[in-house]
């Protein structure tokens, strides 16, 4: 009875307390907030005006490519232009898993930044020489390839590896020996938001009708950043590359072949722990009389393999040393990651639908009536994908208990693959009342004529765009951090990006496989097929997807 007595006037004190000095209150909790989240590290506004200036070359420039091409080659070949971007989309994420590593294993992360930053400005001002015709003719086509790696290049090593590079200047500041990796990790969102809604502002306020213009600017404010990142260089604190924990997936494939006439033991002693305690529930699986490592699943069953020890004149140290001995640690990492390829393949699916959506909408808007610029649809796109991840983040995750996590990153990956099929639809539905404005008024041999259609029925399909990816990708991002261990998290987002990339030339060669389709120009082709068939093909993905398998 004290006890309640005692707790109910705490709580009336804190009440009238809050009621009395509200601001002070406030301002408590504000300062508290700023503490955990900023610091005013030296290194940090150098690392993120050279993130703000990748982004912004990629609202301004990458993402409208495809129209570059229609406008300014004299004979329009969509097909010649959907190869190019595709390519250039492909590479540039699934080469973001190749910079990783090498920024890892091989060299540092300053000098990977530094060289795709250079690449990067080197595509944007060979663009910029061509929009003025001093290079490149409209009938070379093929060295527009070369400009397109280039880019490729620049993204892959450039805003994925700086924001690791952020990460290590934060965590350079923390006090030893206590790392609060949590804090960084929070300290980091808050420069890469400053980053982000920096190159939002610049595309409100950039206003160029110009191709030449465009490349030159983007050129020239990312030469700008990239020359004060390399001032800055004395403030940065470095690290060298201390190997990667990829170089392990072979090493355990070649172990485990090498030691496939072994059989499997039946006690855990002739496994290689390290001498780690380790649950058995967790890593081991009886099956009769053979003992088996977690995730017990058949077809990879044979890498277990590479954790068992040889009855041989070597010792347990000289056989790791030598690499045919892993822990079993290790070896359930290598496992778990085989066990996600069945979920992978789903995903390449989805990265096919997002690759025509970036492929198609902005060209669907390039001969519309523009209401507004093509850059506040795409501005849409990217705060709609930001805000429902944070949304979801801080309310409908902290409803879910603890041991449920998985199935509610499960339902927000599905629910994003749900999404893309109704991004399908509706841009099936917009591209149908489109091309019925076009044959009414006579336009379809008038590829520079204006359809009198506003460019704001596209909006729809760039907020779905926006959503599915905040749900999809985020999430995927959100359930592999969740699953692999710390030394693997570096990789989770670059190996999401390399599966959805992958989608990239997937839908390449499903436009040359449709050719019929597709015209020289998006007047004269059927993009509402296209958009049917990745309806089509996105619940189809969505029934192998299955939240009950998982």
């Amino acid at each position: 009875m004290g006890d309640t007595f005692l707790n109910l006037r705490h709580r009336v004190d804190s009440n009238f307390y809050l009621f009395c000095f509200p601001f002070s209150e406030i301002r408590r909790r504000v300062c508290a907030w700023m503490g955990y989240n900023i610091c005013f590290c030296k290194a940090a506004p150098f690392v993120s005006g050279l993130v703000c200036s990748h982004k912004i070359a990629e609202y301004m420039v990458v993402s409208v490519l495809i129209t570059y091409f229609t406008d300014t080659w004299k004979e329009d070949n969509l097909l010649k232009a959907v190869a190019i971007v595709n390519v250039q989309e492909g590479l540039s994420t699934t080469m973001v898993i190749v910079m990783t590593y090498i920024s890892d294993a091989h060299i540092s992360r300053l000098k990977v930044i530094v060289c795709s930053t250079a690449a990067y400005i080197t595509g944007l001002v060979l663009l910029y020489l061509s929009a003025l015709k001093l290079i490149i003719r409209s009938t070379e086509v093929g060295l527009f390839y070369i400009i397109v790696v280039l880019i490729a290049v620049g993204k892959a090593g450039g805003q994925p590896i700086l924001e690791g590079y952020l990460a290590d200047q934060l965590r350079n500041h923390e006090p030893d020996p206590e790392i609060n990796e949590d804090r960084v990790e929070a300290r980091r969102k808050f420069w890469l938001f400053i980053a982000c809604w920096s190159s939002y502002i610049s595309l409100l306020i950039f206003n160029a009708d110009s191709w030449p213009i465009i490349f030159i600017s983007s050129a020239t404010l990312m030469g700008a950043a990239g020359l004060l990142f390399l001032c800055a260089i004395p403030l940065y604190h470095h690290s060298e590359p201390t190997g990667s924990d990829l170089t392990n997936v072979f090493f355990v494939f070649k172990a485990a072949i090498l030691k496939r006439h072994l059989d499997y033991p039946s006690t855990r002693d002739k496994f290689h722990t390290n001498d780690e305690v380790l649950n058995p529930h967790q890593f081991f699986k009886q099956n009769g009389h053979q003992l088996y490592l977690a995730p017990q699943v058949k077809f990879i069953r044979w890498l277990d393999k590479a954790a068992i020890k040889e009855a041989s004149s070597l010792s347990v140290k000289d056989q790791a040393s030598e690499r045919r001995l892993f822990t079993v640690k290790q070896v359930k990492e290598i496992k778990f990651l085989l066990t996600m390829v069945p979920m992978w393949s789903t995903i390449i699916m989805f990265g096919l639908v997002r690759s025509a959506a970036n492929t198609f909408y902005t060209e669907q808007g390039n001969d519309m009536e523009e209401t507004v610029s093509i850059y506040i649809l795409l501005l849409v796109r990217y705060i709609c994908r930001g805000t429902i991840s944070y949304l979801y983040n801080r309310s409908f995750s902290k409803k879910i208990p603890k041991e449920q996590q998985n199935l509610r990153q499960i339902l927000r990956i599905w629910i994003g693959m749900m999404l893309s099929v109704l991004c399908c639809s509706v841009a099936w539905g917009i591209e149908v009342h489109r091309l019925k404005i076009v044959n009414t008024h006579g336009l379809v041999d008038k590829p520079k004529g204006t359809i009198p259609m506003s460019n704001c029925w596209l909006a729809p399909q760039f907020i779905l765009l926006g959503l599915m990816e905040g749900f999809a990708i985020d999430g995927l991002d959100e359930f592999f951090s969740y699953h692999v261990s710390e030394s693997m998290e570096g990789y989770v987002s670059a190996i999401n990006d390399c599966v959805t990339g992958i989608g990239s030339f997937v839908n390449g060669f499903c436009v040359y496989a449709f050719r019929g389709w597709f015209a020289d120009t998006i007047n004269r082709s059927r993009l509402d097929r296209n958009y049917n068939r990745g309806n089509e093909k996105g619940l189809n993905n969505d029934y192998a997807f299955g939240i009950p398998n998982y």
